[in-house]
């Protein structure tokens, strides 16, 4: 399966739905897709979580770790 792109403008449009006006995730966070993009999921306010970046790279090594990756 090839690799889907995530789409930055669209990612900004989210951003600013959830409450974030400069459409970035403050110093610190990052936008997190709950479903990844690439298992069909989309850049959707429901989709999209605001996390610390500490806590996104645990989520990405215990995926890998189990092998969802």
């Amino acid at each position: 399966m090839a690799k889907r792109k995530r789409s930055q403008t669209k990612l900004k449009k989210v951003l600013k739905q959830k409450g974030y006006p400069s459409g970035k995730a403050p110093k610190g966070k990052v936008a997190h897709h709950v479903k990844p993009v690439d298992k069909g999921g989309k850049t959707t306010k429901k989709n999209i979580r605001v996390i610390p970046k500490g806590k996104h790279q645990r989520i990405h090594a215990n995926r890998k770790k189990r092998g969802k990756i």
